[in-house]
Parts: structure tokens; sequence; C-alpha cells
């Protein structure tokens, strides 16, 4: 039962940690068009844009945060996995289980702390420097992926425990540990089916 509403909470929540990860990357196009702008327009026609460096100020609040939980789900965060590659069974969900709980605590504090400074850059009307653009909203996309990522947390504490109490079930959204020789051959075949692609398109 519990395996079965993972996967199904885990489906609808990789929909959307993929949206707001596919924003952060339109975002950083946006950003990269409006940096060759503001070189061109500073070197040729000795006009910078006004306001360019608020405006990546508030951006770089989503370019770097609503990207955070996908990468926690595909597992694309440093790990310091020394110890925990040579743990198996319930002892070595247990202690995903607990690294996962410890962190949910953590960004969850952070949540809500994130969502007190929203509500304080409203009130005080806190602006940037040049085109005294609102800060808040900016604040708000912090709140918002930091909310996202607890609940990708949440999903993998109780996905660990369950694993800690049936460790032959199969993993639905704990973090799985693979060793250096893993890793290596998933570099390899990732990097042939590129080239493999690439050959069949030409």
């Amino acid at each position: 039962m519990l395996h079965t509403i993972l996967i199904t909470v885990d489906r609808i929540w990789s929909r959307v940690e993929n949206a707001c990860a596919a924003l952060a990357g339109v975002l950083i196009g946006l950003a990269m068009v409006l940096t060759v702008v503001e070189v061109i327009s500073r070197k040729i026609l000795n006009f910078p844009l006004p306001g360019i460096v608020d405006v990546f100020e508030l951006g770089m609040a989503a370019i770097a945060f609503f990207g955070v939980s996908q990468c926690q789900r595909v597992g694309g965060h440093v790990r310091m996995e020394m110890l925990v590659r040579r743990l198996q069974g319930r002892t070595l969900w247990a202690v995903e289980a607990l690294m996962s709980t410890l962190a949910l605590a953590f960004i969850g504090a952070v949540a809500l702390a994130s969502i007190d400074a929203v509500e304080r850059a409203y009130l005080v009307q806190d602006s940037t420097m040049d085109l005294l653009l609102p800060v808040w909203p900016a604040k708000v996309c912090v709140a918002i992926a930091l909310a996202i990522l607890t609940v990708r947390l949440f999903l993998e504490a109780v996905d660990g425990l369950r694993l800690a109490i049936h460790p032959t079930a199969e993993p639905v959204t704990a973090s799985r540990v693979a060793s250096v020789a893993d890793h290596a051959r998933e570099e390899i075949e990732e990097a042939l089916g590129a080239d493999s692609g690439n050959e069949s398109r030409s």
C-alpha cells in the first residue's frame, strides 16, 4: 500500500520538480541573452543597459534554487559515501532514513525562515539599488523551491524507513548508493548512447 502511494506521489512531484528545473533553464538562457545584449550595447553603442545588475540579482534566486529538488531526486548533489557505501540491508536504509530526516528538519527550518524573510521584505518594501524593483518576489522563489525540496526529503525519509523495515523491497524515492564502478558504467553508457545517437542522425 505504502509502495503504491509513494510511486504515485513521486510521479506527481517529479513533474513539479521537472517544471521548476525547466523554468530555471529558461531563466539561464534569458540571462545569457541579456549578457550578450548588454556587452554589445556597452562596447558598440556605448550605452550600458540600466538596471541589468538588478535583474540578474533577482533572477539568480530562481536560477540557483529551482533545480535543487530535481537534483536531489536524481542524486546529483555531492555526497560523502565512504562509510555509507560499506553498509547493506537494514543498516544502510536506516542510515539513509536518518540522514534524510536530518536534512528534512534543516531544510524545513530554512524554508520557514525564508517565508518570514518574504513577509519582512514585503512589509518594509525592500527593493534593488538602481531600478528600485521589489525584492520579495525573488525571496518567494526561494521559499517555493525550499518547500518543494522539503517534500522530496520527506518522501526519501519515508521510503528509507520502509526499506529499513523491509530491506528486500524495491526503492522508490530513497537515495540509491552506487559504487564507483556503477558511476563509471553509467557515464560510459551515457557517453556511448549520445555518440550512437549522433551517428544515427548523421
